[in-house]
């Protein structure tokens, strides 16, 4: 169990984050939604959407049933969003409450078919992170973990374990007589029983073959032969070793070989950065130096000329065939207006991809957090681009999934101070 100072897991802020965000932009849409409520344009969008549906149902059931339907989405980001930010103050309940949301709005999403694949995605690795084992440890309450109770979910996490050293033997563990060692009368054999009044003398071990009531002579301690000192070194006062031969203190284990005393071996950091992480990297920097080019390269040429940009806007053949300036009730210029302020938005995004991508091989986890929050809005955005987005969610997705990989996750650990 992780005490109150253990700082909150990476997997779960940002779990957080990213069901955060969701939340919020379904809840900004369900409220656009709502406020337009009965006009012509959601009439037509409905309408349109039963002319393809395999179900008779009529436009007035319909609209109720949508009607119930966006409310009830409303009322569920706002518990999410509430929910979110509870569980990252490490409220259990909120936990629970935020996992039983996530699913519910996964389920809605996969329900929906192919355009909510992605966001069911996204709920599916909220779940995921809010219940992993990093995560599991820092919500666990302190009573479970003084009782010793195991993790259900998995292994004993590392900060449960015992870290007590093994007990050492004393320096005169070696002197004491073993209990086999301790002298018995034994009648019989070879010792004569005392006779009445006789004074018996205390036993004492004695080694093998010497005489009752002898005693071996103690042989004097010599004191140790002093080491010749090393080749162009003067050798250190009568009776002591030298520095390189002085024993560690008591309780201390030696160093290794080829290390002085007194400076334990300290493990080594690994210096390369995991394959995932560079992959991952390389992915994110590229796709948002490709999407931020092409995005401020429109933006220039609005800039350069806007009645021009306008012109070229009005003569593309996919917006003359599908009449899309009707469709939006807008001007060419209007429209190339809109597109611009898309441009920097969107390359905006691309530019704070491409940034927080090189961040993270400092290996700071808070670059990473920053990395995974970019992506996941870039995920939403792509969506929105369907089917054309399609490749780069695939590849966002991926760059997710590379960065929070096992060995990504223990080289980040290991570049903590």
């Amino acid at each position: 169990m992780a005490d109150e100072s253990t700082p909150r897991p990476s997997k779960v802020t940002s779990a957080c984050l990213m069901a955060g965000a969701a939340a919020v932009l379904v809840l900004i849409q369900v409220v656009a939604t709502l406020s337009d409520w009965g006009s012509l344009e959601v009439r037509e969008q409905v309408e349109s959407a039963l002319g393809t549906a395999p179900v008779d149902v009529s436009v007035e059931v319909a609209l109720r049933w949508l009607r119930v339907v966006l409310m009830v989405a409303g009322a569920l980001s706002a518990a999410a969003i509430v929910l979110a930010i509870w569980t990252a103050k490490r409220h259990r309940g909120a936990r629970i409450g935020l996992t039983v949301v996530a699913a519910l709005e996964t389920l809605a999403f996969a329900a929906a078919g192919l355009a909510g694949l992605l966001p069911a995605l996204l709920g599916v690795l909220v779940i995921a992170f809010l219940w992993s084992r990093e995560a599991r440890a820092w919500f666990r309450p302190p009573a479970a973990a003084a009782a010793g109770g195991a993790d259900p979910f998995g292994q004993t996490p590392p900060s449960a374990r015992s870290t007590a050293p093994p007990a050492t033997p004393g320096p005169d563990a070696s002197r004491r007589p073993s209990p086999a060692a301790a002298p018995r009368d034994r009648v019989g054999v070879g010792v004569r029983p005392a006779e009445e009044g006789e004074e018996v003398p205390p036993a004492s071990p004695r080694p093998y073959a010497s005489g009752p009531g002898q005693a071996l002579p103690t042989a004097p301690e010599q004191p140790p032969t002093p080491q010749p000192a090393p080749y162009g070194q003067q050798p250190g006062p009568y009776g002591q070793q030298p520095a390189a031969q002085q024993p560690a203190p008591y309780g201390q284990q030696p160093a290794p070989y080829g290390q002085p005393y007194g400076h334990a071996a300290q493990p080594l950091r690994p210096v390369g950065r995991p394959r995932p992480l560079v992959v991952a990297v390389a992915i994110a920097a590229g796709l948002s130096a490709l999407v931020g080019g092409v995005f401020a390269l429109n933006a220039l040429v609005y800039l350069a000329s806007p009645t021009e940009y306008a012109r070229l806007i009005a003569e593309q053949p996919m917006i003359v065939e599908e009449r899309m300036l009707e469709q939006v009730s807008m001007s060419a210029t209007e429209f190339a207006q809109l597109l611009f302020w898309m441009s920097l938005a969107l390359g905006t995004l691309a530019l704070a991809g491409l940034g927080t991508a090189l961040w993270t091989l400092s290996g700071q986890p808070v670059a990473r957090i920053a990395f995974t929050a970019v992506t996941g809005l870039a995920i939403v955005v792509s969506a929105l681009a369907f089917p054309f987005g399609l490749v780069f969610v695939a590849a966002e997705a991926a760059c997710l999934v590379m960065v929070w990989r096992r060995e990504v996750s223990a080289w980040f650990r290991s570049r903590r101070p």
